[in-house]
């Protein structure tokens, strides 16, 4: 039975360990080294059992069979404290015995420590797809920003959007509701939300500029701009127009890239994160958002008089007209022959190519060289038009959209290598053990250790006379004879018992 007990430890340690791989930690109130624990001290009790079992039947195999009394003295001893150099002496026998209880000694005690490390902790990303709920707005009433203040110009009276504004100027951070479905605790939220926004197409045209010392003087570097226009059916839309000067030859010819953007409102589908009550957007897709609908307002119209409910259109351009109208034009500083440039924004500086990075070969005297502010014209007017919707819709609209949450989990992960030499030392001490019980059927009785057993076996006057006796049997038949060594044990009539001695 014992060994069986040793098996099933061994079974139970495998499996605990391979089934708490990739496991969530919470989801085990006993924690798997815990469990190994007291598996492999389960295996420990058992195995000294079954040793004492295995040294019994090698001891009584040896005895019917034949052999010194020396060394069966050693196989009982099988090696323990000090006596292992003598037990080894004491003959083949003894020796092989003293080996497999040694062994596996060894093998059970590093069988517990191995296993426990074969399980460990570690943070993985774990996927789940939850329905959230965000309060936006999927198109702009006239009005909602505020009053034309004249044909296609500012706004008069501010009725929203300007809190906003100052939010995003302060890079304040972008929140959502602190409710369950609305915020997204321990971990983070990828899904795509629809809301008002616009769509845009563009396209590109160049022209070549002379910025020698004998060519234009005054020639824009780089520049934006916005205003409202009509299309052909008289459908009102946003014109973006940027203009770059993106690279110079030796000759001081120039390459300008011209970018123009038409703009139209629509409800397109932002790409957002929302890790706990804090909403942002995802920077890669933004320019790629799907478009679901568009639609004109009136209130974009270019011609309609001060006073009338402005649109969203014309609102935006209202507020990110101040961050991204730029016009830098090339500066000769005759004193030095260098080119530079002025500008009343920073939008410049942003764009400009230092002279460290520029790769043209053109001389000091020209210069000069930018990259396109278009991206990052259209993300700045997203990310307005975003907070501006979430603001429309807050406790008035609310969109439902499936999402992609990752959270991190501390799971647990198996070290095969220790699992494989760890249940590798548990078998071999099963192994070893069961080598010194083989032949115990040879025996036909269970045999002991016992000190009743063994002296009746070796002719003790005073126990029954038959060397095959079970214990049992000699227990029930000198229950109550009494035993004395030396002077430490009196009978009733103060004589001296010491039976054993005479033995």
């Amino acid at each position: 039975m014992s060994l069986v007990g040793m098996a099933a430890c061994l079974v139970a340690s495998a499996v605990v360990v391979g089934v708490s791989y990739n496991q969530s930690v919470a989801l085990w109130p006993v924690r798997p080294p815990v469990l190994l624990a007291v598996f492999s001290a389960a295996s420990g009790i058992l195995y000294s059992s079954a040793l004492n079992a295995g040294i019994a039947v090698r001891f009584w195999l040896n005895a019917y069979r034949g052999t010194r009394l020396s060394e069966l003295h050693y196989i009982w001893d099988h090696g323990r404290g000090i006596s292992l150099i003598s037990t080894v002496r004491g003959g083949s026998r003894a020796r092989k015995v003293t080996l497999l209880a040694s062994v596996g000694y060894v093998a059970q005690f590093a069988a517990g420590p191995i296993l426990q490390r074969s399980t460990f902790q570690t943070l993985r990303d774990r996927t789940t797809f939850p329905t959230m709920s965000i309060d936006i707005t999927r198109r702009f009433a006239d009005g909602w920003f505020g009053d034309r203040y004249e044909a296609n110009s500012g706004l008069y009276e501010y009725r929203h959007g300007l809190p906003q504004l100052q939010q995003w100027w302060h890079r304040d951070a972008i929140t959502t509701r602190n409710e369950s479905g609305y915020a997204c605790w321990d971990g983070k939220c990828d899904g795509l939300v629809p809301g008002a926004g616009f769509a845009h197409d563009c396209w590109t045209t160049t022209e070549r500029v002379n910025l020698g010392t004998n060519g234009e003087r005054d020639v824009s570097v780089l520049s934006v701009t916005l205003w409202v226009a009509q299309n052909k059916t008289d459908q009102p839309f946003l014109r973006l127009r940027t203009r770059y000067l993106s690279d110079v030859d030796r000759g001081c010819m120039g390459t300008v890239q011209a970018e123009t953007c038409y703009i139209t409102a629509a409800t397109v589908e932002y790409p957002i994160t929302i890790q706990n009550t804090t909403v942002s957007l995802r920077d890669d897709p933004l320019l790629n958002m799907r478009v679901l609908s568009t639609y004109y307002s009136h209130g974009d119209n270019p011609d309609l008089p001060k006073g009338v409910a402005a649109g969203p259109l014309l609102s935006l351009r209202n507020f990110v007209l101040p961050v991204l109208a730029e016009n830098a034009t090339r500066v000769l500083d005759a004193t030095f022959n260098r080119s530079s440039y002025g500008a009343f924004g920073s939008l410049a500086d942003i764009f400009f190519v230092p002279e460290a990075n520029n790769t043209d070969p053109s001389p000091s005297t020209c210069r000069l060289k930018f990259t396109s502010p278009t991206e990052y014209a259209l993300r700045v007017m997203y990310q307005f038009m975003f907070r501006f919707a979430l603001a429309a819709g807050s406790g008035v609209q609310t969109e439902k959209f499936d999402t992609e949450k990752i959270s991190p989990t501390l799971v647990y992960r198996v070290d095969a290598h220790y699992l494989a030499v760890g249940l590798a030392a548990l078998g071999c001490s099963i192994a070893f053990v069961a080598a010194l019980m083989w032949n115990w059927w040879l025996l036909g009785r269970h045999v002991t250790l016992s000190p009743l057993e063994t002296s009746a076996a070796l002719g003790m006057p005073v126990l029954p006379h038959n060397p095959h006796a079970s214990l049992h049997e000699i227990l029930r038949e000198a229950r109550d004879l009494r035993s004395g060594v030396g002077s430490l044990h009196q009978s009733p009539r103060g004589t001296v018992e010491a039976e054993i001695e005479k033995c």
